[in-house]
Parts: structure tokens; sequence; C-alpha cells
């Protein structure tokens, strides 16, 4: 029983990446992130904590404070003009998955993605001027959430 519940729970770590990755592409294309990809990631879970043993279910609550911090400081963000609410979203639900545990590598690869983009977008080229006033956010979140529940995926 428990050999199958692992293999659910890197079904629905993997089907996160692919969210993420969803995420990723669209805002780099459109500089749009579809609502259907936080509201899946945080439907996947729900999905995830029914799956999770008893042991497991007691940590949940900071995975959930992690997300709710998260989402407050992107709707900062998003007053402010800083941050599109897409990427609030995102950010939020990668919280949400994240947790307080591993939360530090997300801010190291959440900081150094971002200022990867950063640079990036201060090339002297035409295309890499029009970054500059919109910048895909979620090309800076992603990355670390997928690295962080691959590995999660393939320990199970």
């Amino acid at each position: 029983m428990r050999e199958n519940s692992a293999v659910l729970e890197s079904i629905v770590l993997l089907a996160c990446c692919v969210l993420f990755s969803v995420a990723l592409v669209s805002d780099l294309a459109r500089r749009w992130i579809p609502d259907s990809v936080p509201l899946g990631l945080l439907a996947l879970f729900v999905l995830h904590a029914l799956l999770a043993d008893a042991h497991a279910m007691a940590p949940l609550w900071t995975h959930v404070l992690t997300g709710a911090v998260l989402l407050l400081v992107g709707f900062v963000l998003f007053a402010l003009g800083g941050l599109g609410g897409g990427d609030g979203k995102l950010m939020a639900a990668a919280g949400l998955w994240v947790g307080s545990y591993d939360m530090t590598f997300f801010l190291i690869g959440l900081g150094l993605f971002s200022l990867g983009l950063t640079l990036f977008a201060l090339l002297p080229f035409e295309h890499t001027r029009q970054l500059r006033s919109n910048l895909p956010f979620a090309v800076a979140i992603a990355p670390p959430a997928i690295v962080l529940l691959t590995l999660r995926a393939f320990s199970v």
C-alpha cells in the first residue's frame, strides 16, 4: 500500500513541475500566467496532503503558512506595481509546495534567477529593452520550485 502511495505522490509532484513549466512558458510568451496554473497547484497540494502519511501531516500547516505569507508579499508587490498578479499567485503556490523547510533554497534560487533575468534585460538589444518594463517573473519563480519538487519526487 505504501509503495502505491509513494508512486502517486511522485506523480503529483511531477505534475506540479509540469504546471510550473506551463507558467514559465506562458509568462515568457504572453506575459500572462493562466489562473488555472496556481489553482491546479493548489488542488494538487490538497491531493498530496490526502496521500501523505499521518506523520507527514503535522508539518503541512507550515506549508500553508508559507504560501499565505508569500501571497501577502505578492499582494503588496502587486499594489506597488513591482509584480504582476499572476506572478504573485504563482509565488504563493510555490510557497505552498516549498514550505518553510526548503524556503532558504527556494529564495536563493529565486534571487539568482531574478538577478540573471534583470541582467539579461539590461543587455543593449531591442528585445531586451522591451523586457525592462515587464519582466516575466515566472522565469525566476518556476526553476527553483521545479528543482525542489523533482528532487522530492525521486526521493519519495
